[in-house]
């Protein structure tokens, strides 16, 4: 039994309970019953239904119509139009009075049922097709170049580059099913308020996060403003973080797209990490230098920071450091940000250089060492491995 078959006869099976449990049929576009509350009948040839089909307009069958109709019963048979076409017919058994009233009753039901199923297994194709691209963009790069196309020609999606990729990820450390819930209101509230389009944009699931691929518009200059117009939507709910790839130019650049968003996800790096703003990118490959190639020399500063002075004081070292270069390297703002004395943040930078062994370096050395250092400090345990950073 067909999909469509099983809806009918589920159909025809609980609307016979609203007419008194009289026997209906539903006939498919070849006059064939495919649902019936009489199951016997199903796969019977229906001529009665067959003359609605050529005909379009119902067909009573009246009791001493029977002879003409072999196999039928008296009663009406009206046709099922959807989207202007017969997809069917619907017949209902009974005498003139007692059905005429609820004949047509039973065919605008049937019609708008039928309507809202079709209507139903659009939405869940069009919600399959969109996945599908979506996984393709992610992870099928050049290769399925040809079925990326297909698949949005059948979706009337233009995909223009460059396009930007935002990872959307809870704040909360724990995570569980309510926000996977929240992410698609989240959206839907966005497409509403037009910051994203269906017809450019494509948004899904992935690892228990929410990926957009924000679609070009033909200028950078506007595609920019639909980003930023985002970004503030995003910091408005206060709810996720973000983060935000560099321009992807072509379908080949969308996966080392997904690994620049990976990486800042795995940092902990504020509300909104944007690898358009130099100081993100920045951050970003002292991160990634630092795991890749960096991690032995890392390691040993830190156990010689914390050796020397304990975890909590070289802890306290690294706080100052962070705050001093947040500000440009100026003594003032960063002593007063932390409520120190201008000595003490200078005497603090001291300790680290000196047990650093970078006293007698220039000022770009020592700030790139203790900037490897902050964002070794900065990443949680599972990213501080070369692995992670793929």
């Amino acid at each position: 039994m067909s999909e469509f078959a099983k809806l009918a006869q589920d159909f025809v099976e609980a609307t016979s309970l609203l007419v008194g449990q009289r026997t209906i049929n539903i006939m498919d576009q070849k006059g064939i019953i495919i649902a019936s509350t009489e199951k016997h009948r199903i796969g019977d040839f229906h001529q009665g239904a067959s003359e609605v089909l050529a005909t379009g307009k119902p067909v009573r069958i009246k009791k001493e119509d029977l002879p003409r109709y072999p196999g039928t019963k008296e009663g009406y048979n009206m046709p099922i139009f959807l989207n202007d076409e017969i997809i069917g017919v619907v017949g209902i058994f009974g005498c003139e009075e007692e059905v005429q009233s609820i004949a047509n009753l039973l065919r605008v039901y049937v019609t708008q049922s039928f309507s809202q199923l079709q209507m139903t297994q659009k939405q869940n194709l069009e919600a399959e097709l969109r996945n599908q691209l979506f996984r393709l963009l992610l992870f099928g790069g050049k290769s399925q170049k040809e079925m990326i196309a297909k698949l949005c020609g059948m979706l009337d999606l233009q995909l223009e580059f460059p396009v930007w990729i935002i990872l959307l990820y809870e704040r909360a450390a724990e995570r569980n099913m309510k926000h996977l819930l929240d992410y698609h209101q989240f959206i839907q509230n966005l497409i509403w308020k037009n910051v994203l389009d269906r017809r450019r944009d494509v948004f899904g699931i992935q690892n228990a996060d929410y990926v957009i691929l924000l679609g070009g518009s033909g200028e950078l200059l506007e595609t920019r403003k639909r980003l930023d117009k985002l970004l503030q939507e995003i910091e408005r709910e206060a709810v996720w973080n973000a983060a935000v790839s560099s321009p992807c130019r072509n379908m080949e650049e969308v996966s080392e797209g997904m690994k620049e968003v990976s990486v800042l996800r795995n940092r902990r790096g504020g509300m909104i990490q944007n690898l358009e703003e130099h100081t993100c990118r920045m951050q970003y490959l002292m991160g990634r230098f630092t795991v890749q190639d960096g991690a032995r020399t890392v390691v040993r500063m830190l156990r010689r920071l914390e050796d020397q002075h304990g975890e909590k004081q070289a802890e306290q070292l690294l706080q100052t450091a962070q705050v001093y270069y947040e500000y440009g390297g100026s003594v003032a703002k960063a002593a007063e940000k932390l409520n120190l004395h201008k000595n003490t943040l200078l005497y603090r930078m001291k300790q680290l250089y000196q047990t650093l062994e970078l006293e007698q370096d220039t000022v770009f050395v020592r700030e790139f060492f203790i900037r490897m250092l902050l964002e070794y400090r900065n990443m949680p345990e599972s990213g501080k491995s070369p692995n992670s950073m793929e």
